[in-house]
């Protein structure tokens, strides 16, 4: 986790994957090297058995005879294989996301980025997104004892931002993010692009398929009191 921001009036808490850029492929890749053909996650698997998950608990479904340290080493090189898929082919940031990152913080709104991704993970996707400047903090599930669906971390966000749960938003687009995120009391709003799952909306405040949506920054507006 990343050292606390100073006190402010209000903050979005964002997801990563599937939130800020389409990168399900790449971790779908990842998985499917260790998997091999005979057991390869399709997309419909994917979708159940993966997404929104943290790769502790995924390779823990996924590879149940292994014991601790296989488990550990799982991990490690799915992870980094995802890093270098990600370098390789690059990735394209969900629509609106620089716009909307350079509007809240041009307002005082602070940021976090909540992810049950590795700290390493977040590092590098943001950096190729361009956008490591625009969060004051990164929280990672793999730093934490439990990761979403669990509140914890969306509650340590909201800690390292000191800020209140009726002062802030998260932005998910998983069903296990977003039970994350009212867990902790966090109103949520929910991005419903092409690798969102069915129902993904129903426990959002406000649904957009892409950041680009101007009901979005209306909304972000009206709720914190800022000028549009």
């Amino acid at each position: 986790m990343t050292p606390q921001a100073s006190s402010p009036s209000a903050g979005l808490l964002f997801d990563l994957d599937g939130t800020l850029a389409t990168t399900e492929h790449l971790h779908r890749a990842a998985f499917n090297a260790l998997l091999g053909d005979d057991d390869a996650l399709d997309a419909a698997s994917f979708a159940q058995r993966v997404k929104g998950r943290s790769s502790i608990d995924t390779i823990g479904a996924l590879f149940p005879a292994a014991d601790g340290e296989e488990r550990e080493r799982l991990i490690e090189r799915k992870e980094r294989m995802f890093r270098t898929l990600a370098a390789q082919h690059g990735l394209v940031p969900t629509p609106g996301v620089r716009s909307l990152l350079d509007w809240i913080r041009a307002r005082g709104i602070a940021t976090a980025l909540v992810t049950n991704a590795p700290a390493a993970n977040a590092e590098v996707v943001l950096e190729i997104l361009g956008i490591a400047h625009a969060f004051d903090v990164i929280v990672s599930a793999h730093d934490l004892a439990r990761g979403k669906p669990h509140p914890e971390p969306y509650l340590a966000g909201l800690a390292a931002l000191a800020l209140d749960a009726t002062r802030a938003l998260a932005v998910e687009d998983s069903l296990v993010g977003i039970a994350s995120a009212r867990a902790a009391d966090l109103d949520v709003i929910a991005v419903t692009g092409a690798t969102s799952e069915a129902g993904v909306t129903a426990g959002a405040v406000i649904a957009v398929s892409d950041m680009s949506d101007p009901r979005l920054l209306d909304f972000i507006a009206a709720r914190f009191g800022l000028a549009r």
